[in-house]
């Protein structure tokens, strides 16, 4: 199939996302290897690129190439690759169906011998990641727009009745009335700034609304969480909770708790959360915390870069707002505002994926107040970027405005 792989990653970066943490340079022949290193490169070069520019790469592989009849095979190969009429979706799926295939074949045999050590666990575990892949079934998608007229656009993707509001609600001044369906929002703040305490606070708007929260966490225990957002919903701390759980659970149906889902992820993965996306039909998406999650990337900045790109994609295929959370860098400590160079691991990278990027800080004397600072970092909804000062009160998660 190795014709066929090659050709669908070059025209279809859809096709290389899909398919890149499945394959390497030994499941090519020299010269597929050389092609696949090349559109690895091109991609990795240029996030925005949909697909690989058959002249870039045949001049790449000129100045790279060590002989004038390498580059004639490789060449050869790439003309033959562009000009193939390819299902980029069609062929990854075939790809992910084959290996998962072998794969279950490995894991029958060592059942079967009564051999069961801990090299079956970590099949199984790679097992059940390429089913999730085979079962989303996720293709190149593409909405086209031609001759759209401002009334169908402004009634479609602009009506205040499409709004999600986020909160606290006076940041819905800097963001023309809330969110939409699409946008990728990041929070980021230094340790113990008040990050969690954000998103909580902004899923008790979101369920006030009757919006069902997606919540991925994987950094504080499930409890912990469970608790802090009960806090918020019911106005209770954690010691009235625990003294009457059942008042606690009476007001907790009241405001809508069956719509938030918390998922405890050790770390997660993307195809793992789009399938409880689909599962759930979530409205709204918390991804706690991006630098956790498992994108098959040593290099960290690579990895982070590459989180952020897929929960841009989640945020798009789903046509849902999706809210990432991460760290600050060091130079945030002690920082009223916040600005991309504050951002942990990825200063470029990251930003370059979100709408509305957001901010915490504060000094030290404000700390001690509970008084908290929000930059907005990025603003594609608005352009404005007017600071926003609050007041936390930490024992109920909340957001006093």
């Amino acid at each position: 199939m190795e014709h066929l792989i090659l050709g669908a990653i070059l025209q279809d970066r859809d096709a290389y996302e899909y398919l890149k943490d499945e394959m390497s340079q030994k499941d090519f022949s020299p010269e597929g290897a050389v092609v696949f290193d090349l559109c690895k490169e091109f991609y990795e070069k240029d996030p925005n690129a949909t697909k690989c520019d058959s002249g870039i790469l045949l001049q790449r592989a000129a100045r790279v190439l060590p002989s004038a009849k390498v580059y004639q095979v490789v060449e050869t190969t790439l003309k033959q690759l562009f000009a193939s009429d390819i299902s980029a979706i069609n062929v990854g799926q075939e790809v992910i169906a084959v290996k998962q295939g072998i794969l279950g074949n490995k894991i029958a045999a060592k059942l079967a011998s009564g051999r069961q050590d801990s090299s079956v666990k970590e099949m199984m575990h790679e097992y059940l990641k390429l089913a999730d892949k085979v079962d989303l079934g996720e293709g190149s998608e593409s909405d086209e727009f031609i001759g759209t007229s401002a009334q169908d656009l402004t009634a479609k993707s602009f009506s205040k009745e499409g709004l999600i509001p986020l909160y606290p609600l006076v940041l819905n001044e800097q963001i023309d009335g809330g969110l939409r369906g699409g946008h990728h929002v990041l929070v980021f703040a230094p340790t113990e700034m008040g990050k969690t305490l954000f998103v909580i606070n902004a899923c008790y708007g979101f369920l006030k609304h009757g919006l069902k929260v997606l919540y991925c966490g994987n950094e504080d225990p499930a409890p912990d969480i469970l608790m802090r957002m009960m806090s918020r919903l019911t106005g209770r701390s954690k010691y009235d909770i625990i003294a009457d759980p059942l008042g606690t659970d009476a007001i907790l149906h009241k405001r809508n708790w069956a719509n938030f889902m918390l998922i405890s992820l050790a770390p997660g993965t993307f195809p793992r959360i789009r399938t409880l996306i689909e599962k759930h039909k979530a409205d709204i998406v918390i991804l706690d915390q991006l630098r956790n999650l498992d994108v098959q990337v040593d290099n960290r900045t690579q990895a982070l870069e590459r989180a952020a790109t897929e929960a841009r994609n989640l945020a798009k295929k789903y046509n849902i707002p999706v809210i990432s959370v991460t760290q600050a860098a060091d130079s945030a400590s002690g920082k009223l505002r916040l600005n991309r160079g504050d951002v942990d691991g990825s200063n470029v990278g990251i930003p370059a994926t979100i709408d509305l990027m957001l901010g915490i800080g504060a000094t030290e004397e404000m700390e001690d107040r509970n008084l908290r600072n929000i930059s907005i970092v990025k603003n594609k909804l608005s352009g404005q970027h007017t600071p926003i000062t609050i007041t936390i009160n930490p024992v109920l998660s909340t957001v006093i405005e």
